[in-house]
């Protein structure tokens, strides 16, 4: 006789393993609701409405849409510090930070790109919102600070800049780009990158690179 063996059944989720997929339905659902209707029309029965679970269930994750938004941020941490770690080890720093921002114009990437410009309006009037998201922003700095310092010793940018300058100048451009990309679509931005690295490549060169 031919002995069959009897598939074997899957391990049961554990209370973790639910735990996780409760929590990602919860931010897929906030990230629909933010995206559509902003913060403040977003509000928490219209997420609980949209990841179809009641008031109590979603409390019990997450306390506020402040925390909502803190957790989409945290959740995409490890792919903004593998942005920057890339561009830290590329050979042009500037054009792989240029490559960042293309990605980031892109719609299926960053939720917290997305949402970026609707945070950053929140979170100037809301002091709880900007609290959650603010570690999350110093640890970027952090990390873009350290490719622009690997961007002088390759001799992209003038070493007697003020490196703090220029990282608040490179927020404030890339900020800008990412609120008029949806501000102004009919811009066409993303096609406008390239020229917009050249610019920015020139104003920091070293002054010999310059002249040339």
């Amino acid at each position: 006789m031919t002995s069959t063996t009897a598939p074997t059944k899957p391990a049961p989720a554990t209370r973790a393993d639910h735990r996780t997929g409760q929590r990602q339905r919860i931010l897929a659902a906030a990230v629909a609701c933010f995206s559509r209707d902003g913060f403040h029309g977003a509000s928490m029965q219209k997420i609980c409405a949209e990841a179809g679970m009641s008031p109590g269930a979603l409390y019990r994750y997450f306390p506020s849409k402040e925390s909502l938004i803190a957790a989409i941020v945290e959740g995409e941490r490890a792919e903004r510090l593998a942005f920057f770690d890339a561009a830290s080890k590329a050979p042009s720093v500037l054009a792989a930070l240029t490559d960042c921002m293309a990605l980031m114009m892109e719609d299926g990437c960053l939720a917290s790109a997305r949402l970026g410009p609707e945070v950053m309006a929140e979170a100037i009037r809301n002091a709880d919102l900007r609290a959650a998201v603010e570690p999350h922003e110093e640890e970027s700095r952090v990390q873009l600070r350290a490719a622009l310092v690997n961007a002088v010793e390759q001799g992209e940018i003038d070493p007697t800049l003020d490196l703090d300058t220029v990282l608040l100048l490179l927020q404030i451009v890339g900020d800008g780009v990412l609120l008029h990309h949806q501000l102004h679509p009919e811009w066409k931005l993303a096609e406008r990158l390239p020229a917009f690295a050249q610019l920015i490549k020139r104003m920091l060169a070293p002054q010999t690179q310059a002249q040339a």
